[in-house]
């Protein structure tokens, strides 16, 4: 069965994060576990905040996540990453 892409209109890309993210899967399957460096983290609060989230670091490689209601979250740079990775999914359904 053939099928056409050039057929489709391509989504618009509006985050690094929305680029990023399969090279970052990509490479934690390789490595055989899940590491966030300190740039991948800024890609993906870029995409968090473009979401409405405000991200706060707070200490110890950790981050608090603050919804538009105001409740908040501290978690992991890895947990972050992985919330972004949600919102991700979820928006492209």
């Amino acid at each position: 069965m053939e099928h056409d892409v050039t057929a489709e209109r391509a989504r618009p890309v509006s985050t690094r994060f929305e680029l990023a993210a399969l090279r970052m899967v990509g490479a934690w399957l390789a490595a055989g576990r899940m590491s966030v460096s300190a740039a991948e983290m800024q890609i993906a609060r870029e995409f968090l905040e473009h979401a409405g989230w405000s991200v706060e670091d707070v200490p110890g490689a950790r981050v608090r996540l603050v919804n538009a209601q105001g409740r908040s979250e501290e978690m992991s740079r890895e947990a972050a990453v992985l919330a972004a990775l949600q919102r991700l999914a979820t928006r492209n359904k």
